[in-house]
């Protein structure tokens, strides 16, 4: 999980990044290493999804076992994705 919430923070640095440049070149660059670390978190996301260990019993007063966490971690993974999409489009749009 470390490792996914670092692409995170990468992402919204690019981002940053993206919206401070004035330059197109710079700009496009910034967007394509945008695209490249989004695509490596969906990736990382979806082998710690897939790979992700069912967590024992809860052991709190009065409560059962907790859901899998899979499915909640699966909407994340396609909210990020989601941002990210969007994130790229709309700095696509106003480059030109």
């Amino acid at each position: 999980m470390l490792t996914l919430g670092a692409r995170i923070a990468e992402i919204e640095a690019l981002y940053t990044c993206v919206l401070d440049t004035t330059g197109t070149r710079a700009e496009r660059r910034f967007l394509a290493e945008l695209a490249e670390t989004g695509a490596r978190l969906a990736d990382e996301a979806g082998t710690a999804a897939r790979t992700a260990r069912p967590r024992p019993a809860s052991t709190r007063p009065g409560g059962g076992a907790r859901p899998r966490p899979r499915p909640r971690l699966r909407r994340r993974i396609a909210r990020t994705q989601r941002t990210a999409d969007w994130i790229i489009a709309r700095t696509g749009r106003r480059s030109g």
